[in-house]
């Protein structure tokens, strides 16, 4: 489905072209309702937000569907559309200009035995100039022999019925001749590997649900998904299970598409592919909902974020929990969430119970540095800032909370405690200090104090050592210090 469509109002507000040369030269001779079907069959093709099934095509023109493919089979046989299949009805409109070139001459010599026998194949009625020379042009480009023509002709009256038209013919021919079929020897053994199929093509159509022979287009893919995808079948019937709401040939055709493209051959494959699939959408799901968004399609979804954090290895509770948590702190879209949980990989947390660990964890170290700050005189939140000066203080330095603490109190009532803070326990750790009574025993610093020239020797650095240290101190370790 298209993300984006017009508004009724602006396909209103817009003009659909029509070929001066449909106006002038065919017109005239049309009927009402082959002008109907043709004017709003081109306005469906200017404006595909619309909806052009057969079925809503037939309320809008009131015909039926036999009278509506009755009105394109006309203008098939003239040039102006091309049927591509029948059932679903799928029509493609052609340019006008092509179906008013001069047809190519030909030499009657050469073709008479091949008129003769095609018009046999017609006893009902008289076949015109213009078909005969679709056929001889497509015999001239594709090299195939006259006898082999005519046997596929014959095939598809056999198949369709004498109302089968030479466009359709010439399809089937064309997609042969794709296959290597020229000879009236290659028709026979193209037809004898469809005869061959015949039981694999009744199960297929039973698992489909539908009843009846199958359509040469439906057996051309058995032929193209066994012979040249390999697929066994009970691959094709593994993967017809696969399919959602109605079941035909062209969704198999996608769908055995999709699996070949990602290398899946097998029942096996398929069946395990399938389920995993559903697994992701069941993520995708849980996500969306605890996230509070909504996608109508979750293909994208699962192929940019699903997919990537399920590899990383979070479970499906750990990634439904970390939604929660960007949901209650104002994180809404699923490019914000993959920033928070790049953020828990980074960490190593990648099942619920960690993540809840490691939230305790951070929650009891807030609660911690919250004291700190009360200890300071201040009444306020606790931020990210506070949160690395206090790891810098407790993990890098070592300090354990009681010392902290005493600095904090320290510190009270002046203008900036954090950095009397920084100042008072990088002084402690200088001189060794580690316990509370042992930093009551050490004098008081004052704010901004700098050591005297009488009790600090300065020392004058070459810039090859200032290079050196400087650029090391980024790799020292917490072992380190």
């Amino acid at each position: 489905m298209s993300f984006a469509k017009f508004s009724s109002d602006y396909l209103m507000e817009t003009f659909t072209l029509v070929d001066n040369l449909f106006i002038n030269e065919y017109l005239p001779s049309c009927d009402e309702k082959q002008i109907k079907v043709y004017l709003y069959g081109l306005y469906l093709c200017a404006n595909p937000a619309k909806d052009n099934s057969i079925d809503a095509l037939c309320a809008r023109l009131d015909m039926t569907e036999a009278e509506i493919f009755s009105v394109y089979s006309f203008f098939e046989d003239n040039g102006l559309i091309q049927i591509i299949s029948r059932e679903p009805l799928e029509i493609k409109y052609l340019s006008l200009k092509k179906s008013m070139q001069p047809p190519k001459k030909y030499k009657g010599d050469k073709w008479n035995d091949f008129n003769t026998h095609l018009q046999r194949l017609y006893p009902e009625r008289m076949l015109t100039p213009n078909e005969y020379n679709e056929y001889y042009s497509f015999l001239d480009d594709s090299k195939m022999e006259q006898d082999a023509m005519l046997m596929i002709v014959q095939y598809c009256i056999d198949l369709k019925g004498m109302n089968v038209r030479y466009p359709y013919i010439l399809t089937v021919a064309r997609n042969w001749v794709h296959d290597g079929v020229r000879t009236a020897s290659d028709v026979e053994d193209k037809l004898r590997e469809y005869d061959t199929q015949t039981e694999q093509m009744r199960t297929v159509l039973s698992a489909l649900g539908r009843k009846g022979n199958a359509e040469l287009e439906e057996k051309q893919m058995l032929l193209k998904w066994s012979r040249s995808w390999g697929y066994e079948l009970e691959a094709i019937l593994a993967a017809i299970k696969t399919l959602k709401g109605s079941k035909n040939f062209k969704k198999l055709d996608a769908k055995l598409d999709e699996f070949y493209r990602t290398s899946i051959f097998t029942a096996e494959q398929i069946t395990d592919y399938q389920s995993h699939m559903e697994h992701l959408r069941e993520i995708a799901l849980s996500v969306n909902k605890t996230l509070g968004v909504f996608y109508e399609s979750l293909d994208h979804e699962i192929e940019v974020y699903i997919v990537p954090w399920t590899v990383k290895g979070f479970d499906d509770a750990a990634l439904t929990k970390i939604a929660h948590h960007c949901f209650i702190t104002n994180i809404r879209t699923l490019e914000a969430m993959n920033n928070v949980v790049n953020k828990f990989y980074a960490q190593g947390l990648l099942t619920s119970i960690s993540i809840d660990e490691y939230l305790n964890l951070q929650i009891e170290q807030d609660a911690k540095i919250k004291k700190i700050i009360e200890k300071c005189g201040r009444a306020r939140a606790v931020t990210q800032a506070d949160r690395d000066y206090y790891r810098t203080w407790s993990v890098v330095w070592g300090f354990d909370d009681e010392v902290i603490l005493f600095a904090a109190e320290q510190s009270a009532g002046r203008t900036y405690p954090t950095p009397y803070i920084n100042q008072l326990l990088s002084n402690y750790k200088s001189k060794g200090v580690t316990t509370v009574e042992q930093a009551k025993r050490t004098p008081v610093i004052s704010a901004n104090t700098t050591p005297r020239a009488s009790d600090h020797t300065e020392r004058v650095y070459t810039p090859e050592e200032l290079h050196s240290i400087v650029r090391s101190i980024g790799t020292f370790s917490d072992s380190d210090l």
